[in-house]
C-alpha cells in the first residue's frame, strides 16, 4: 500500500509478506506514524518504507523502516510475537533517530573518518553507570538523556562493535559503504532504550548491552529493498557457515 501524507510532506509504503494485513491493523499502523510526521514536518520531503514479514517458523513478526530524508537514510527494525508491539517499538525508534539526526546533523561524516581507530584499542569494560538516570530517562521516554548518561560506554561500545561487525565478512565489506560503525552503536542504543525494562538485574549492564549488538546488526542489515536490488545481506547473514563468519571476537 502507498499513500501521501500531506500533513507532513510524508510519503509512506507499506508492505506485509508471508502474511495479509487486515484492514483494521492497517489503519491503526497508519495512525500509529503521526509521531514520525512530526518529526519530519520540517523537512521539504520525506520518504517511509516500512516492512512486516511474518515468520512461521517462529511464529513472530519482524517489522523494517526506512527512512529517506534530505542528507540521510535513516534504518531500524524490530521483532515480536505480536506484530503491533513490533511495530510501535520500530516507530519510537524511528522518531529517535530522526531527532537524533537533526541535533548532529554532521555525526555521520565524523563518524566515518574515525571508525578505524575504532577497531584498534583493545576492548575495555567500563563500570556501570548509576541506574537511576537511566531508569528516569526511559520512564520519562527521553532518550537523549538516556544517550548522555550513558556516554560513558561510548568508545567501548564502538569498539566493541567494530569487532563484532569482523565476525561477518559480508559485514564488514560493507563498512563504510552503506554501513557506518556509528548507525549500529546507534542501533544498539535504541534498542537498550526500548528493553532497559526487562534487563535482567543479574546480568552486568556491559554483558546486557553486549548482547544487543549481534541482533541490532541483523537489524541494520535488513533493508526492504535489499532483495529486489540482489543485494541482500540478511541472506548472507543467515546462510553464512561457521568458516565463514570468523573467529568468535
Amino acid at each position: 500500500m502507498h499513500y501521501n501524507d500531506d500533513r507532513y510532506r510524508l510519503n509512506v509504503e507499506f508492505d506485509a509478506r508471508d502474511f495479509t494485513l487486515p484492514a483494521d491493523e492497517l489503519t491503526r499502523m497508519q495512525r500509529s506514524l503521526d509521531p514520525v510526521g512530526e518529526a519530519v514536518r520540517d523537512y521539504p520531503r520525506a520518504d517511509l518504507q516500512v516492512l512486516a514479514i511474518r515468520h512461521p517458523r517462529s511464529a513472530s513478526y519482524h517489522v523494517e523502516a526506512r527512512l529517506k530524508v534530505p542528507g540521510a537514510t535513516l534504518l531500524t527494525g524490530d521483532h515480536d510475537t505480536y506484530l503491533d508491539s513490533a511495530f510501535q517499538r520500530c516507530v519510537r525508534k524511528l522518531v529517535h533517530k530522526v531527532e537524533e539526526h537533526k541535533s548532529h546533523p554532521d555525526r555521520r561524516a565524523a563518524e566515518a573518518a574515525d571508525r578505524r581507530a575504532a577497531l584498534d584499542s583493545e576492548v575495555v569494560v567500563p563500570e556501570p553507570p548509576e541506574p537511576g538516570p537511566l531508569g528516569r530517562a526511559v520512564a520519562a521516554g527521553d532518550y537523549q538523556g538516556f544517550r548522555d548518561a550513558l556516554l560513558g560506554y561510548e568508545d567501548w561500545l564502538r569498539r566493541r562493535v567494530g569487532r563484532w561487525v569482523q565476525r561477518y565478512p559480508a559485514a564488514q565489506a560493507r563498512v563504510g559503504n552503506g554501513l557506518l560503525i556509528g548507525d549500529l552503536v546507534e542501533e544498539v542504543y535504541l534498542n537498550a532504550f526500548e528493553r532497559y525494562g526487562q534487563r535482567p538485574r543479574e546480568v552486568p549492564f556491559s554483558n546486557w548491552l553486549d548482547g544487543l549488538i549481534d541482533p541490532s546488526l541483523r537489524e541494520m542489515l535488513r533493508h526492504p529493498d535489499e532483495e529486489h536490488e540482489n543485494a541482500s545481506l540478511v541472506r548472507t547473514l543467515r546462510d553464512l557457515s561457521p568458516a565463514e563468519r570468523g573467529a568468535t571476537p
